[in-house]
């Protein structure tokens, strides 16, 4: 359901409103100009060329803005377009390139002397500049996956799973000039998450598809959402920054197997969870690819040392014991240098009990900052 919003529900002191809100007529026919990069934002610009393909359409031209190819491969022999790009291309749309190595667009402008009417920003990375949003009629809007003011930033789906809420959702925004999601709200629709334990990819592939027509639905109907726009609680907001590697360090002795469950499936496909197997002097780092929690935890681990592991035979997978008593099952790991294995595979190289461990490399501030962050998660199905 779609959350339309009246404006004199909020104070409106300790507020800025963003300046770019002119009025659309039902009849315009919206020339936008699209920034976007990944595959979620792949998604949003597809269902722009089908909504500009429908009979009676509210948009009128499609071009897009995004990062130049990067050189990608073992050598980095091969050109990679951006996902955006190849849709682009395929579809016979306009493309500008962002400046290369560019770590902002301070400074840079649209090449042609196109006047757009909207403009549209999914997964680009890049902060649009006033200068650039002044030069669209009616500003610009942007699809963004959490239920803002909540988990502004990079990472909005990620923090989700990893504090184990129980909803999350999209929100259709208007583009701040100054700060990112900050824009007023044009539509939001919620998502509950308590149907299965959400992972990473396949929860980012809803959203892409909800965010989708909730923008369509918001282009569609551009005036009467901007008119019913909601600005934003700031004393609600909290921060979704980008997901580090180090987030993903196992601590056997500080951390429950519900968390590390949590964890894998909130970063494990970007980051996957690593610790390390054997003797101090000769430590290889392992990434534990694939975990969960286990119906029955094998009883051989009772009385044994945090990080502690043992065969499965039943389940086929590596029980590995925390230091409350927890246990998570793995069925697939990978050792430092080598390829994936099945847990059977790696208990064939290297025996059916032993004991993981933390790297004697890993500063203690890392540590330090991983136990305030867990401190902060909820076990899924808890809220």
């Amino acid at each position: 359901m779609l959350g339309h919003f009246s404006q004199n529900l909020w104070k409106t002191n300790h507020i800025k409103i963003a300046r770019f809100y002119s009025a659309v007529t039902v009849n315009d026919k919206l020339r936008v100009l699209f920034f976007g990069t990944d595959s979620f934002a792949k998604t949003h610009l597809q269902a722009l060329i089908t909504e500009k393909g429908r009979q009676g359409s509210c948009i009128e031209s499609i071009d897009v803005v995004c990062p130049p190819d990067r050189r990608t491969g073992r050598k980095l022999e091969k050109l990679t377009p951006s996902e955006t790009k190849g849709v682009a291309e395929s579809n016979n749309l306009k493309v500008y390139h962002t400046p290369p190595q560019a770590k902002s667009l301070q400074g840079w402008h649209v090449p042609n002397d196109t006047a757009y009417d909207l403009g549209v920003v999914v997964s680009f990375g890049f902060f649009i500049p006033p200068d650039i949003i002044s030069t669209l009629k009616n500003g610009a809007v942007n699809v963004h996956p959490s239920l803002l003011p909540k988990y502004r930033g990079a990472a909005p789906i990620q923090h989700a799973i990893m504090y184990g809420d129980a909803e999350t959702g999209v929100t259709i925004q208007e583009l701040d000039d100054r700060e990112f999601d900050a824009g007023r709200i044009l539509a939001q629709e919620h998502v509950s998450l308590r149907q299965e334990p959400p992972l990473y990819s396949s929860l980012k592939e809803k959203l892409s598809h909800i965010g989708s027509s909730l923008l369509v639905d918001t282009i569609r109907h551009l005036h009467r959402r901007k008119q019913d726009a909601k600005i934003q609680n700031l004393s609600m907001a909290t921060k979704a920054p980008k997901i580090k590697k180090e987030w993903s360090e196992l601590d056997f002795a500080t951390m429950s197997a519900w968390q590390a469950e949590q964890m894998h499936r909130a970063i494990g496909e970007q980051y996957p969870l690593r610790t390390v197997f054997g003797k101090e002097s000769k430590q290889s780092v392992v990434q534990l690819l694939h975990l969960e929690l286990p119906s029955h935890p094998a009883t051989a681990l009772k009385g044994c040392a945090p990080g502690s592991f043992v065969w499965d035979e039943q389940s086929q997978s590596l029980h590995v014991l925390f230091w409350d008593g927890s246990v998570v099952a793995c069925t697939r790991l990978k050792m430092q240098n080598k390829g994936a294995v099945s847990a059977g595979d790696f208990v064939n190289g290297y025996g059916a009990r032993g004991q993981f461990g933390v790297s004697s490399d890993l500063d203690n501030t890392i540590i330090g900052k991983n136990i305030k962050k867990r401190a902060r998660m909820h076990r899924y199905g808890a809220v």
